[in-house]
Protein backbone atom coordinates (compact mmCIF):
# COMPACT_ATOMS: atom_id res chain seq x y z
CA UNK A 1 0.00 0.00 0.00
CA UNK A 2 1.27 3.48 -0.24
CA UNK A 3 2.13 3.95 3.37
CA UNK A 4 4.48 0.66 3.29
CA UNK A 5 2.09 -1.65 4.63
CA UNK A 6 2.23 -5.22 2.81
CA UNK A 7 -0.75 -7.60 3.96
CA UNK A 8 -0.58 -11.47 3.59
CA UNK A 9 -4.58 -12.23 2.83
CA UNK A 10 -4.40 -16.39 2.94
CA UNK A 11 -8.04 -18.27 1.96
CA UNK A 12 -7.61 -19.78 5.24
CA UNK A 13 -6.47 -18.55 8.54
CA UNK A 14 -6.22 -14.73 9.72
CA UNK A 15 -4.81 -11.61 7.38
CA UNK A 16 -1.11 -10.68 8.52
CA UNK A 17 -0.14 -7.35 7.79
CA UNK A 18 3.82 -5.89 8.24
CA UNK A 19 5.24 -2.13 7.59
CA UNK A 20 8.11 -1.33 5.47
CA UNK A 21 10.32 1.57 6.04
CA UNK A 22 9.67 2.84 2.34
CA UNK A 23 6.66 1.95 -0.22
CA UNK A 24 7.22 -1.11 -1.88
CA UNK A 25 8.20 -0.69 -5.40
CA UNK A 26 9.03 -4.28 -6.40
CA UNK A 27 8.33 -8.05 -4.80
CA UNK A 28 10.00 -11.60 -5.96
CA UNK A 29 7.93 -14.57 -4.42
CA UNK A 30 9.81 -17.75 -4.02
CA UNK A 31 9.04 -21.12 -3.06
CA UNK A 32 10.18 -23.52 -0.86
CA UNK A 33 10.82 -27.22 -0.91
CA UNK A 34 7.20 -28.17 0.01
CA UNK A 35 6.37 -25.77 -3.64
CA UNK A 36 4.30 -23.33 -1.21
CA UNK A 37 5.20 -19.69 -1.27
CA UNK A 38 6.71 -19.43 1.32
CA UNK A 39 9.43 -16.11 1.48
CA UNK A 40 8.88 -12.64 -0.42
CA UNK A 41 11.94 -10.17 -1.66
CA UNK A 42 10.49 -6.64 -1.66
CA UNK A 43 12.38 -3.67 -3.32
CA UNK A 44 11.23 -0.16 -1.91
CA UNK A 45 11.72 3.35 -2.92
CA UNK A 46 14.75 4.09 -0.84
CA UNK A 47 17.13 1.59 -1.93
CA UNK A 48 15.96 -1.29 0.50
CA UNK A 49 15.48 -5.17 0.22
CA UNK A 50 13.46 -6.42 2.76
CA UNK A 51 13.11 -10.40 2.82
CA UNK A 52 9.39 -11.79 5.05
CA UNK A 53 8.85 -15.12 5.87
CA UNK A 54 5.53 -15.93 4.78
CA UNK A 55 2.58 -16.58 5.47
CA UNK A 56 4.43 -15.49 8.74
CA UNK A 57 5.19 -11.85 7.33
CA UNK A 58 8.32 -12.16 10.26
CA UNK A 59 11.38 -9.87 8.11
CA UNK A 60 14.12 -12.08 7.94
CA UNK A 61 16.38 -10.16 6.52
CA UNK A 62 17.32 -6.49 5.27
CA UNK A 63 19.55 -5.20 2.82
CA UNK A 64 20.44 -1.73 1.64
CA UNK A 65 21.50 -0.73 -2.30
CA UNK A 66 22.77 2.60 -3.34
CA UNK A 67 21.33 4.39 -6.31
CA UNK A 68 17.65 5.48 -5.47
CA UNK A 69 14.22 3.47 -5.96
CA UNK A 70 14.53 -0.49 -6.36
CA UNK A 71 13.22 -1.11 -10.00
CA UNK A 72 13.63 -4.75 -10.51
CA UNK A 73 15.03 -7.73 -8.97
CA UNK A 74 15.53 -11.31 -9.77
CA UNK A 75 16.85 -14.33 -7.51
CA UNK A 76 20.57 -15.71 -8.30
CA UNK A 77 19.73 -19.09 -8.03
CA UNK A 78 16.92 -20.97 -6.32
CA UNK A 79 19.71 -23.06 -3.65
CA UNK A 80 21.04 -19.43 -2.29
CA UNK A 81 19.71 -16.68 -0.38
CA UNK A 82 21.17 -13.66 -3.43
CA UNK A 83 19.53 -11.49 -5.22
CA UNK A 84 20.37 -9.17 -7.79
CA UNK A 85 18.51 -5.68 -7.54
CA UNK A 86 18.80 -3.20 -10.07
CA UNK A 87 17.84 0.44 -8.82
CA UNK A 88 16.54 3.64 -10.80
CA UNK A 89 19.78 4.79 -11.44
CA UNK A 90 20.75 1.84 -13.69
CA UNK A 91 23.11 0.11 -10.83
CA UNK A 92 22.66 -3.48 -10.25
CA UNK A 93 23.68 -4.90 -7.16
CA UNK A 94 23.84 -8.30 -5.82
CA UNK A 95 22.75 -8.81 -2.41
CA UNK A 96 22.33 -11.82 0.34
CA UNK A 97 23.66 -12.98 3.86
CA UNK A 98 26.36 -15.04 2.11
CA UNK A 99 27.59 -11.78 -0.41
CA UNK A 100 30.47 -10.29 1.16
CA UNK A 101 29.55 -6.82 2.62
CA UNK A 102 26.21 -8.12 2.40
CA UNK A 103 25.98 -6.23 -0.84
CA UNK A 104 28.27 -5.81 -4.22
CA UNK A 105 27.55 -3.43 -6.59
CA UNK A 106 27.89 -5.46 -10.20
CA UNK A 107 27.98 -2.94 -12.95
CA UNK A 108 26.33 0.58 -13.91
CA UNK A 109 24.06 0.94 -16.74
CA UNK A 110 23.39 3.80 -18.53
CA UNK A 111 19.23 4.44 -17.47
CA UNK A 112 16.94 3.15 -15.25
CA UNK A 113 16.85 -0.55 -15.65
CA UNK A 114 13.20 -1.79 -15.96
CA UNK A 115 13.21 -5.74 -15.72
CA UNK A 116 15.82 -7.99 -15.31
CA UNK A 117 16.80 -11.80 -15.11
CA UNK A 118 19.31 -13.78 -14.62
CA UNK A 119 20.54 -16.76 -16.95
CA UNK A 120 23.30 -18.74 -17.24
CA UNK A 121 25.68 -15.91 -15.31
CA UNK A 122 24.15 -13.46 -17.64
CA UNK A 123 22.57 -10.10 -16.70
CA UNK A 124 19.43 -9.54 -19.52
CA UNK A 125 18.46 -5.57 -18.60
CA UNK A 126 15.47 -4.13 -20.26
CA UNK A 127 16.16 -0.19 -19.73
CA UNK A 128 13.18 1.44 -21.63
CA UNK A 129 13.56 0.96 -25.69
CA UNK A 130 17.07 -0.45 -24.81
CA UNK A 131 18.06 -4.25 -24.09
CA UNK A 132 21.19 -5.16 -22.85
CA UNK A 133 23.46 -7.95 -21.77
CA UNK A 134 25.99 -8.22 -19.10
CA UNK A 135 28.28 -10.61 -17.35
CA UNK A 136 28.17 -11.05 -13.69
CA UNK A 137 32.01 -9.58 -13.60
CA UNK A 138 29.91 -6.08 -15.18
CA UNK A 139 31.26 -6.51 -18.76
CA UNK A 140 28.80 -5.59 -21.33
CA UNK A 141 28.25 -8.07 -23.57
CA UNK A 142 25.55 -7.34 -26.35
CA UNK A 143 23.52 -3.58 -26.17
CA UNK A 144 20.57 -2.87 -28.73
CA UNK A 145 18.93 0.06 -28.55
CA UNK A 146 15.44 -0.33 -29.24
CA UNK A 147 15.19 3.93 -30.37
CA UNK A 148 17.43 3.24 -33.14
CA UNK A 149 15.04 2.50 -36.13
CA UNK A 150 12.58 5.91 -34.97
CA UNK A 151 15.78 8.24 -34.61
CA UNK A 152 16.51 6.57 -38.62
CA UNK A 153 12.80 7.36 -39.55
CA UNK A 154 12.72 10.84 -38.12
CA UNK A 155 16.37 12.00 -39.76
CA UNK A 156 14.49 10.39 -42.82
CA UNK A 157 11.84 12.52 -42.04
CA UNK A 158 14.02 15.40 -41.91
CA UNK A 159 16.07 15.13 -44.76
CA UNK A 160 12.41 14.87 -46.87
CA UNK A 161 10.94 18.13 -45.03
CA UNK A 162 14.37 19.90 -45.85
CA UNK A 163 14.33 18.64 -49.89
CA UNK A 164 10.31 20.06 -50.06
CA UNK A 165 11.24 23.50 -48.40
CA UNK A 166 14.04 23.70 -50.90
CA UNK A 167 11.93 23.34 -54.17
CA UNK A 168 9.72 25.31 -52.69
CA UNK A 169 11.91 28.02 -52.07
CA UNK A 170 13.54 27.80 -55.20
CA UNK A 171 9.70 28.04 -57.07
CA UNK A 172 9.42 31.65 -55.52
CA UNK A 173 13.17 32.89 -56.54
CA UNK A 174 12.72 31.78 -60.44
CA UNK A 175 10.95 34.85 -62.42
CA UNK A 176 7.40 33.90 -63.03
CA UNK A 177 5.96 33.51 -66.46
CA UNK A 178 4.20 36.63 -67.79
CA UNK A 179 0.10 35.50 -67.78
CA UNK A 180 -1.74 36.81 -70.69
CA UNK A 181 -4.86 37.75 -70.53
CA UNK A 182 -7.01 35.69 -71.94
CA UNK A 183 -10.84 36.05 -73.15
CA UNK A 184 -13.48 33.68 -70.75
CA UNK A 185 -15.80 31.38 -72.86
CA UNK A 186 -18.71 31.44 -71.39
Amino acid sequence: MDDGLIQWRPNIGPNRRVKLDAIATVMVVLKGPSLSIETAVIGDAQGGVTLLSLPAMEVIDKFAVEGGVVRSMCTVSSSESSFLAATQSGQVWMVGANVPQRGIKLLTHDGPITSMRLHENMIYIQSGWTRASYSMDGAQANCFDGMKPFHEKAQQRANRRAKIMEAEQRKTTLPQPLMLDLPVVA
